[in-house]
C-alpha cells in the first residue's frame, strides 16, 4: 500500500465541512415545549419552533454532533492517513468520496477500496490494505470530497433522551430570557449533555 506523508498543516487544518441537508424535523416539538414550560397560548408558537432551533444548532456545536439526520460535504486538501475520522457523529453512512478539479468535476474513489465504521466515535473511513489512497494531481487546494450523512435517524425519538430533555432546558431558557449563550448551556441543561460530549476530531 502507498505510504502517507504528513504534510505541515495551516491554522485552519486540513479540512472544512458543511451541512447540504438539513434534517428535516426538529428533535423536540413546539407542542412538547409548551407542555414542559407550562405555556398554553397557541400565539408564540412560531417564535418557539426558533428557541427549539436555536437550541437544537447550540446542542450540536456544544456536543460536536449531529443529532437528527442530515446531509455533511467535508473537503480536503490532501488525503491525510489510512483512517480518516469524521466530524459530527453518529455516522450514518458514506454517500460518495471524490477528487475535484479546479472546474469542481468529480471523479468518484471506488467504494470497494475503503470500508467505514459507523460505531466508532467519530466515526471512521478506513481505507483497505489493498487500496491505493485517492491521489489529485489537478487541485491543490480542496481537491477531495466526502459526503455523508449523520445523525442518530430520522425520527425525533432516536435522538437520546437526555439530548432531548436538554434542548427543552435550554429552549424553555431562551424562552424565558430572550438570551441564547451559544457556547454556555443553562446549568441542568448541561448536566444532560455531558456525557455525549465529544473529543475534537483528529486531523493528521
Amino acid at each position: 500500500m502507498t505510504s502517507l506523508l504528513a504534510k505541515p498543516l495551516s491554522k485552519l487544518g486540513n479540512r472544512v465541512w458543511k451541512v447540504t441537508a438539513e434534517p428535516n424535523i426538529e428533535p423536540v416539538s413546539v407542542e412538547e415545549l409548551k407542555l414542559f414550560a407550562v405555556i398554553e397560548t397557541d400565539e408564540l408558537d412560531a417564535l418557539l419552533m426558533g428557541f427549539i432551533r436555536a437550541a437544537r444548532a447550540a446542542t450540536e456545536e456544544y456536543l460536536g454532533r449531529a443529532l437528527i439526520q442530515q446531509t455533511i460535504q467535508m473537503k480536503m486538501d490532501f488525503w491525510p492517513a489510512e483512517v480518516v475520522e469524521l466530524p459530527k457523529p453518529p455516522l450514518i453512512s458514506v454517500t460518495k468520496i471524490t477528487t475535484l478539479d479546479e472546474d469542481d468535476v468529480e471523479t468518484e474513489y471506488a467504494s470497494s477500496n475503503y470500508y467505514v465504521v459507523t460505531e466508532a466515535i467519530p466515526g471512521k473511513i478506513v481505507l483497505k490494505q489493498s487500496a491505493t489512497p485517492p491521489y489529485n494531481t489537478s487541485r491543490n487546494i480542496g481537491g477531495y470530497l466526502i459526503e455523508y450523512k449523520a445523525g442518530y435517524g430520522v425520527d425525533a425519538r432516536d435522538v437520546p433522551h437526555p439530548i432531548r430533555e436538554a434542548i427543552k432546558l435550554w429552549a424553555a431558557t431562551v424562552y424565558e430570557t430572550r438570551v441564547l449563550d451559544v457556547k454556555n448551556p443553562c446549568p441542568k441543561a448541561r448536566e444532560q449533555l455531558e456525557l455525549f460530549q465529544t473529543v475534537s476530531v483528529t486531523v493528521r
